[in-house]
């Protein structure tokens, strides 16, 4: 029953070799291939041992290379699995010991440095350590506990269940071998347990990590097409498990997200975003994305967001899906937009239509009083007459010269249009506007002075102290103008 047991966990991990074989070249399965052809191998030596007695020997010393080859490959197998595939020729070397293994072992009997003894137990050949076999076991040893952490960490970070699955069935071995030793030192276990379950330990482990691959579809190209497609996009992706915790980010997001250390994984997403405003509020499937900055290296980024919930097949809920498109550029050219709309392309003004926006808007603040002055300029037509338009467009900009190093930097500037212009002083009182008016004239005498062109203007001025009361303010302060505008006029 225990050879036909071993045939069958033999001719399954012979069969998974020769399945995983078209896919040899792609995500480490070319190991996974050697994984089970070796344990495969290893198992139907044993069987040989127990069916050819005149051969047992030679059947012995030819399953060591197969012992040999399924640690490394189940380490480089493991690396793939979790996205961390060796970069160097180097880990190549981790199959040396295995190719020393055969002639070592077949030539045991001149050297004795593997097995100083081969002797019968329960019905098997079985060798008394060597000066080489200790390393021989603590490389193994060290390979498959190796490959077991790296699963289990990958759990952990990204809860994916086939690296718990994987990393049950690398663990097998050691229980097994764990079981062989007690079993040489205590009768008990011996008489309990009559055969060695080493053997049967790496079989069933072959047969668990074959089963984790074909139940997860880990030879399936359909998912490894959507995983490189996901890393490839260039738009920032992060998935998220219930707990808010990343467990996959694609390439663009970690260049994103990870700064100097680009590795996610397993970090709390409220941590990663700390610093941006906005991102931690970020609610599920709303119908529109979400624009939030993000700062980088003393500049501003801009980024439309969208949250998604995530859904197993049996319709239950698994985490959130994070989509990031970077709009900086169409930000920008918004803003240049916007600017171009609401500015005046001689002066650099803001325009009428900014000045009628403001309005609005300061009408619903808090500013108030608010001040407002309105300027007509005084001769601009007489101007275009005699010197051009050319003149009369240099006139206006010097008048937004002036009105620029007059006013405060906070207070609004605007060219209405033609010959008019207008500025509107937030929380200014009446004796503040009425400073502001005294102190025109001298001003404008100083900037005449050193001025290419003499301005004149006339100005009216007005103080709105509630919403109400804005448009009688202007007009107020329109009246002003035009009797300061008459008064200039008369000779």
């Amino acid at each position: 029953m225990y050879l036909l047991l071993l045939a069958i966990m033999g001719a399954a991990s012979a069969a998974l070799a020769v399945v995983a074989w078209p896919h040899r070249r792609h995500r480490g399965f070319g190991h996974f291939v050697v994984l089970e052809a070796a344990t495969a191998w290893w198992i139907f030596c044993y069987l040989g041992e127990q069916l050819d007695p005149p051969h047992a020997a030679v059947w012995f010393a030819a399953k060591f290379p197969a012992i040999g080859l399924i640690p490394p490959s189940w380490l480089l197998f493991t690396l793939h699995h979790i996205g961390r595939p060796p970069r160097s020729w180097r880990w190549r070397l981790v199959y040396l010991w295995p190719l020393v293994l055969g002639p070592l072992t077949f030539t045991n009997d001149w050297h004795r440095w593997f097995f100083t003894e081969i002797a019968t137990s329960r019905g098997e050949l079985v060798g008394l350590n060597g000066p080489l076999y200790p390393f021989h076991l603590t490389l193994n040893y060290a390979y498959t506990l190796f490959a077991a952490g790296l699963l289990l960490q990958d759990w952990r970070r990204s809860g994916r269940t086939q690296s718990a699955v994987l990393a049950a069935g690398s663990l097998l071995p050691v229980g097994a071998n764990v079981l062989a030793g007690m079993t040489k030192t205590s009768a008990a276990a011996a008489s309990w347990l009559p055969v060695n379950p080493t053997l049967t330990g790496y079989g069933l482990s072959a047969t668990v990590i074959g089963y984790a691959v074909m139940r997860y579809r880990m030879l399936d190209p359909r998912p490894v097409a959507l995983d490189m497609l996901f890393k490839s996009i260039p738009d920032p992706v992060v998935v998220l498990n219930q707990a808010g915790v990343i467990v996959d980010a694609n390439h663009a997001a970690t260049r994103l997200l990870g700064g100097p250390t680009p590795d996610l994984i397993g970090q709390s997403w409220h941590e990663v975003v700390a610093g941006a405003e906005g991102w931690t509020e970020l609610s599920e499937s709303r119908a529109e994305p979400v624009e939030r900055r993000w700062p980088l290296d003393g500049t501003t980024r801009w980024f439309e967001i969208e949250r998604r919930r995530l859904y197993d097949r049996y319709g239950r809920r698994v985490g959130a899906l994070i989509v990031l498109r970077d709009i900086t550029t169409r930000k920008a050219l918004e803003d240049q937009l916007r600017h171009q709309s609401y500015s005046d392309p001689l002066t650099g003004l803001s325009n009428r239509r900014y000045f009628d926006d403001e309005c609005a808007r300061i009408k619903s603040s808090r500013q108030f009083p608010v001040a407002m002055f309105t300027f007509d300029l005084d001769g601009l037509k007489a101007v275009n007459d005699s010197l051009g338009h050319a003149s009369g467009d240099q006139l206006l900009q010097i008048m937004a010269v002036f009105l620029r190093q007059f006013y405060r930097g906070g207070d609004r500037i605007y060219r209405l249009g033609g010959d008019e212009f207008a500025t509107l002083l937030p929380a200014t009182s009446i004796e503040e506007a009425q400073a502001v008016a005294t102190r025109l004239p001298a001003s404008l005498a100083a900037f005449n002075r050193t001025s290419a062109m003499p301005l004149r203007f006339s100005t009216g001025w007005a103080v709105v102290t509630h919403p109400d009361g804005w448009d009688a303010g202007l007009r107020e302060a329109d009246a002003m103008l035009y009797r300061e505008k008459r008064a200039n006029a008369t000779p």
